[in-house]
């Protein structure tokens, strides 16, 4: 009995030692490989990010605001151009006001002409603060991704958002204007403002003028017209000149029978309107502005004064081309748009009197209105199809190469393709849009297009699960593509037309903008190019299907169980070899003299020996050729 208890404990010992031996590798490697499978699905769950300046940095990163890259699709940008049209509207209410600057002061014995200071101080930091807005968004554009116009080709464009390619389009197009706009200028020359400047400009002259006369008719009184500023009014010469002069008199608007001829300013110098306060000015000229534009000029008499005559001019044809501007936008854009709009209602009005018809229900009609919309959206309803049906061969295939040929190029697998070939494609491709969450194709139906995606997500998986229950749902992006029955199909000779089987289902994700290319197009290139059966071309076209990938990682998967599994079994090898071991010395050290400790003695060493042989024979190996 202690002779079987040192076995036991030697046993116990042994196995622990050689459980730690075989089973501390295998857990730390099992850890390992957890760790790598949650960093890799982390990555996966993470939203992907096409270009590197989208990368968010860390708060304490110095260079984040430089990095960011804005939709101009974005709320933050479409709350950013609200923001800027209101400053606009500010900076367009604050630059006439500017005019508003000199008035008659009549605070003093006599009349002046000063500039409101004040007025001024308010106006420059008004001004200052609508520039730096302006300032704002020059910076916001130089960070604010733009379409290609490449891409607009199909759908509605692709965002670029690479910052070099944002800067130097922005600099060669709109930088130049937004930086002369911030500029502290006026840029809207209302016509009231100009009416109130070039009145006080006529009284100053008027009071000039009779000043000139006061001198011709007495010798013994000089004219100075430093006088007429009120800077200059706290001199006792001043005062002087003023008590004497019969220039305030003879200059007054409001006085009948003055012999200067005010023209169509007397009326506001005859309301006192230079000597008014600010907001009376404003309203005034503003309504004096919109009453001579909105009639031509018609109710103004005009003075021999040539400035004024130029000014009646100048606001005539003003008012004549912004009418005729106006008329001939409304009347262009109202042709271009209500045709292709009235055909969309007629047709969606079309549509859905025959969706009631024939009684679809509620959630179809509303996939069929939802793919109309987009499409129209798209393709702003030009049939482009029959366009270029319409065109002669040569310029059909020569759009189609310009159009197709660089988005076509974006497609690694197609990429790898000498010209010619790639010229044949781009001469059979159509457009293909779907909006979300659309089946394109189920699992067993005949293919018939192969698609090219340009842009969108779009999800393919087996409906049933997939084989032995292997579910292997993959996503397709932008430069994918699916439907490669076709090609394994177009590549075989036959005689009968008879489509491949899908063996997935592909499922928009979002709203999808790709190439199709047809069965027979297909065929047809296949047969005219020999270079698509080229060996290069099959390896590149395994490495780029989805399908070959998703079975290499099939392999991959079952030679690693297979590896696993071997592991164990050499690890409970190890174990029953160790125990036999064991049991081995003790029988063979021990002497034994009766036929019943012999008879115990032989079957354990016979169950050793049987172990170690079937330790050395090597597992099955699986067959692929069943399962794929």
């Amino acid at each position: 009995m202690e002779q079987d208890g040192n076995i036991q404990d030697k046993f116990k010992g042994a196995e622990q030692r050689k459980a730690v031996r075989f089973m501390s590798p295998e857990r730390e490697k099992d850890k390992k490989l957890e760790k790598s499978v949650n960093r890799m699905l982390l990555s996966l769950s993470k939203p992907i990010i096409n270009n590197p300046s989208q990368v968010p940095s860390s708060p304490k990163d110095p260079t984040n605001c430089l990095k960011l890259i804005l939709d101009p699709g974005g709320y933050i940008l479409l709350t950013w151009n609200r923001a800027f049209l209101m400053s606009c509207f500010i900076a367009l209410c604050i630059d006439p006001l500017f005019f508003f600057l000199p008035f008659v002061d009549n605070t003093y014995p006599y009349l002046c002409i000063r500039t409101d200071q004040h007025l001024a101080c308010v106006l420059t930091i008004l001004r200052c603060m609508v520039d730096m807005v302006y300032l704002i968004n020059i910076i916001i554009k130089f960070h604010t991704a733009y379409v290609d116009p490449i891409s607009e080709v199909l759908g509605k464009g692709e965002l670029i958002t690479d910052p070099r390619l944002i800067v130097n389009r922005y600099l060669r197009k709109g930088f130049l204007i937004d930086l002369l706009g911030a500029l502290p200028f006026p840029q809207v020359m209302v016509v009231g403002a100009v009416y109130y400047l070039l009145a006080m400009e006529r009284q100053a002259t008027c009071w000039q003028s009779q000043c000139l006369a006061d001198v011709a008719s007495q010798n013994n009184q000089t004219c100075n017209f430093q006088y007429l500023e009120c800077r200059n009014t706290g001199s006792q010469d001043s005062q002087n000149w003023a008590n004497n002069t019969s220039v305030f008199v003879n200059c007054n608007a409001a006085t009948k029978g003055i012999s200067f001829n005010f023209g169509i300013f007397l009326i506001a110098l005859q309301y006192g309107l230079t000597t008014t306060s600010l907001s009376e000015k404003y309203f005034y000229s503003l309504w004096w502005g919109f009453q001579e534009l909105s009639t031509y000029g018609n109710p103004v008499v005009t003075s021999s004064f040539i400035g004024e005559n130029l000014f009646a001019i100048g606001f005539t044809l003003l008012s004549i081309f912004l009418f005729a501007q106006l008329i001939g936008s409304m009347n262009i854009y109202m042709k271009s748009i209500s045709i292709n709009i009235e055909a969309w209602r007629t047709r969606q009005r079309d549509t859905e009197e025959w969706m009631r018809r024939q009684g679809l229900p509620e959630d179809l009609q509303q996939r069929v209105s939802r793919y109309l919309q987009y499409k129209w959206i798209s393709t702003q309803g030009v049939d482009e199809e029959s366009i270029l049906k319409d065109l002669p061969a040569d310029l059909h295939r020569a759009i189609q190469h310009q159009l197709c040929l660089d988005l076509v190029r974006r497609v690694p697998y197609f990429s790898e393709m000498d010209h010619q070939l790639l010229d044949a494609i781009c001469e059979c491709m159509v457009p293909f849009l779907r909006t979300e969450n659309t089946y394109i194709i189920k699992e067993d139906e005949p293919v018939r297009e192969m698609l090219l995606i340009i842009r969108g997500m779009v999800e393919s998986s087996p409906s049933n699960g997939g084989n032995n229950d292997f579910y292997n749902s993959i996503i397709l992006k932008p430069g994918d593509f699916c439907g490669e029955e076709l090609l394994t199909w177009a590549l075989l000779p036959q005689n009968e037309i008879i489509y491949p089987s899908s063996t997935r289902t592909i499922r928009t994700l979002t709203e999808v903008e790709a190439f199709a290319l047809k069965a027979e197009d297909l065929k047809i290139v296949s047969t005219r190019y020999r270079r698509l059966h080229s060996k290069k071309l099959q390896h590149k076209f395994r490495f780029y299907s989805h399908s070959w990938r998703t079975w290499a990682a099939r392999c991959i998967q079952t030679a690693w169980r297979r590896r696993v599994s071997k592991r164990a079994c050499a690890t409970e090898s190890s174990r029953w070899e160790t125990f036999f071991s064991l049991v081995n010395e003790h029988v063979t050290g021990n002497e034994v003299t009766g036929n019943q400790e012999s008879g115990e003695r032989q079957p354990i060493s016979k169950i050793a020996s049987i172990f170690r042989r079937s330790q050395q024979e090597r597992p099955e190996e699986p067959d692929f050729s069943g399962e794929f």
